[in-house]
């Protein structure tokens, strides 16, 4: 996994894992959230690298997968 990857990876980490409130999203009970509106707020705080293709190619590639997609690829939760 590329550099870039691997900085998107550790900050959705951060955001999914602990600390949803820093960009201003909810997590449903099972950890849950909408992927456009997570890829919306982090770039209005600041990570301008962060696309739904970006996190596309993440899942697409990482090994163990860390996140996970619902199967209409709308939401987006961090694994266990």
């Amino acid at each position: 996994m590329n550099k870039r990857l691997t900085k998107i990876s550790k900050y959705l980490a951060f955001v999914l894992r602990h600390h949803p409130e820093s960009i201003g999203i909810d997590l449903a009970p099972e950890g849950w959230t909408n992927l456009e509106e997570l890829v919306a707020k982090a770039n209005t705080h600041g990570k301008t690298s962060l696309t739904v293709p970006r996190v596309y190619e993440l899942i697409e590639v990482q090994q163990p997968p860390l996140f996970e997609l619902s199967d209409d690829r709308q939401l987006i939760r961090a694994l266990p």
